[in-house]
């Protein structure tokens, strides 16, 4: 199912003609977009010809100027770009950059984070409406309203599994998912159980807490996420997993941690997806 996912969502954005958005003043459409979840939609409405430049986070599309730090933008460098709009999350900032840029009369459009697909929805329609195309985020929901219900059949077959989610740097105490993060979310839609869920947002969690929750499966993803994909990795640096479910089948996977930014997207439904195959094989 992860195959035919990813394969649905690129089938899709391919069938999307690239288009030019109009300004209110008649002039082309020149956006900046911030954040790979705001990006990667606009890619898959068929804006890519309307993007002038993207930030650091945003891997696509290629060859265009990076703006900077989602969180630490500075306005000279957008500025510099003649822009018309400026697009992203809620996580963007700071505010007083946000402010230069309208005092600027650049178009500052901030789209809420909520991870839910209703959310997700709703960030759709905010961009194909900009956009000028409303029949391409009719579309774009239609497919992934058909891609979330082979998921929730998928995870209905599946045991529901303890699935913990940790944010590792360097240097900085190992931080579980509550349930009101995107990680969470992705859990949920793959069927999996948080078992911390009753907490907000990123927490510290120490190792005797580790142990004490027995997760079955664990998520890992961090600045550098790429290195946690061999449990081996993980374990050295946590080593309270080692005693639990989850450390003795090596069942420890790494999350790209571009999927987690901005609220749910389409690489989270892809990630959603792997999840559900990991779930799967523990069941």
């Amino acid at each position: 199912m992860g195959r035919r996912l990813a394969l649905a969502i690129t089938l899709l954005c391919s069938s999307l003609s690239p288009f030019s958005a109009v300004a209110t003043d008649g002039q082309k459409e020149r956006i900046v977009s911030i954040g790979p979840a705001t990006t990667e939609l606009i890619l898959a409405l068929g804006g890519e010809s309307s993007l002038i430049a993207t930030d650091v986070s945003s891997p696509l599309p290629k060859g265009l100027p990076k703006v900077g730090y989602h969180r630490a933008l500075a306005a000279e460098g957008i500025l510099s770009l003649s822009p018309t709009r400026l697009v992203g999350s809620d996580e963007m900032g700071p505010a007083p950059t946000l402010d230069q840029l309208r005092r600027a009369g650049v178009k500052v459009e901030v789209l809420d984070t909520a991870p839910t697909l209703a959310n997700l929805n709703q960030r759709i329609d905010t961009l194909s409406s900009l956009l000028g195309d409303k029949a391409a985020g009719d579309r774009l929901k239609a497919e992934i309203q058909a891609q979330t219900d082979q998921l929730a059949a998928q995870a209905k077959q599946n045991k529901p599994l303890k699935v913990a989610f940790l944010l590792l740097h360097k240097g900085q105490p190992t931080s579980i998912a509550g349930g009101d993060t995107t990680a969470s979310a992705l859990i949920s839609l793959a069927g999996g159980i948080n078992p911390v869920a009753e907490l907000r947002n990123y927490k510290p969690v120490s190792a005797e807490s580790l142990i004490e929750m027995q997760p079955d499966l664990v998520l890992v993803s961090g600045r550098d996420w790429q290195q946690y994909a061999a449990p081996a990795k993980v374990l050295a640096e946590v080593p309270a997993l080692a005693a639990t479910p989850a450390g003795k089948r090596n069942a420890i996977h790494a999350i790209d941690g571009h999927a987690l930014q901005g609220g749910l997207s389409l690489n989270s439904l892809q990630q959603a997806n792997q999840i559900a195959q990991w779930i799967k094989q523990g069941s």
